[in-house]
């Protein structure tokens, strides 16, 4: 055919720019990319000062103590008489220290860490992702956790003393599992830079402060071991929260000491910052989940679960950082606490339980605590 050459160089031609256009749009997505991970808009550079090397790798030390305590209070008929009983579960609090690495460009941090040192606690793993800029920034964290538990159980004739009590130190340590993801919102982002203290990408200039809104959303699971429900009435053995916080407070940093930066490199001690934040949340939602191991003639006979929703309640989430840049390394040290409360009038499902015909009322509240300090050592390139 007289046109079949120009329908081969106009197919080749449309092949050619589809590629290019793929090519270009693939091109200008990474740009986007790219942007949004290292691109500060609307600074106040009198406030704030963003270094020109985007990489990071950072050696961190950590450590860490998360605990579990929780109260659980019945009563019953026995012989005519109304007996009141409590049993209390505990996780120990022996802190655990790790070392692990940090990979960061722009907002974007990787971190994976790992137990060193002796092993009171059993740290298994603990993995953070971040995503920190100046307005707004999401971190997420997950770690895992041995630690000794113990439960323990009073039984008493109304208010009078209890007449009868006994504690139950498990062998086998029990895990707590724990995934926090937190996300912020900074007003005042055009002169308050909140993560200049403990990560390298942002240098604060002058003392500057912001109110900010926080949202939280925690799972925890904590797997104590069968023969630990056996000396506490059978209540609760595994447990689990899912809480929805929401809240807000205010941060500061002050700056200590600054240079800026001149010819092109970053020479000598150049800042010296002091955040502190304080962050009161309400618990929304707050999700329990708890199982019991039942026994009869001391065998076990089973599980059972009980699903509740708790009220909401105020937590607290609380930091202080010290960050100092120094030529081309930035040095921060951390300290972070964690609180969480839960309470509910109907913790556990008394139709199923192993003394059901006997039960009256059974409340279950506590609380979830962690904090941790970390140093971190961090080379921009």
């Amino acid at each position: 055919m007289v046109f079949a050459p120009y329908m081969k160089r106009l197919s080749a031609f449309l092949l050619m720019f589809a590629v290019l256009t793929a090519h270009a749009q693939e091109l200008n997505f990474w740009q986007k990319v790219n942007e949004l991970l290292t691109t500060m808009k609307n600074i106040d550079s009198a406030y704030i000062y963003q270094p020109k090397q985007h990489f990071t790798l950072g050696l961190f030390s950590t450590v860490q103590s998360a605990g579990f305590d929780s109260r659980a209070k019945f009563s019953f008929l026995e012989d005519g008489n109304v007996t009141s009983g409590v049993t209390k579960y505990s996780l120990g609090t022996y802190p655990s220290t790790k070392i692990g690495l940090e990979l960061g460009y722009g907002k974007f941090v990787l971190g994976y860490g790992f137990e060193v040192g002796p092993k009171r606690a059993y740290q298994k793993r603990l993995l953070g992702v971040n995503l920190l800029g100046k307005a707004w920034g999401l971190h997420c964290s997950y770690f895992s956790i041995n630690n000794t538990f113990s439960s323990t159980i009073e039984l008493s004739n109304g208010d009078e003393e209890p007449y009868y009590e006994d504690t139950y130190i498990a062998p086998d340590p029990a895990m707590l599992r724990y995934l926090n993801i937190d996300g912020y919102y900074v007003f005042n982002h055009k002169r308050f830079a909140y993560p200049a203290t403990y990560k390298a990408g942002l240098v604060q200039r002058r003392t500057s402060g912001s109110w900010m809104v926080t949202m939280r959303f925690m799972h925890g699971n904590l797997f104590a071991t069968p023969d630990a429900s056996y000396s506490s009435y059978f209540f609760m053995d595994c447990f689990n929260t899912t809480q929805v916080s929401l809240g807000g407070g205010y941060s500061v940093n002050f700056v200590c000491w600054h240079k800026d930066p001149t010819g092109l490199r970053d020479k000598g001690l150049r800042n010296i910052t002091l955040n502190v934040t304080a962050l009161p949340v309400l618990t929304a939602l707050n999700h329990i989940r708890t199982t019991s191991y039942n026994y009869e003639d001391e065998e076990f006979s089973g599980t059972t679960v009980s699903d509740i929703f708790c009220y909401p309640m105020p937590n607290f989430i609380g930091s202080t950082a010290l960050g100092i840049t120094l030529d081309r390394f930035f040095i921060s040290a951390r300290f972070v606490y964690d609180w969480s409360y839960f309470h509910s009038n109907y913790a556990f499902n008394a139709d199923e339980q192993h003394i059901s015909d006997r039960v009256d009322e059974l409340t279950l509240r506590g609380y979830l605590h962690n904090w941790s300090a970390k140093l971190l050592f961090t080379y921009k390139f």
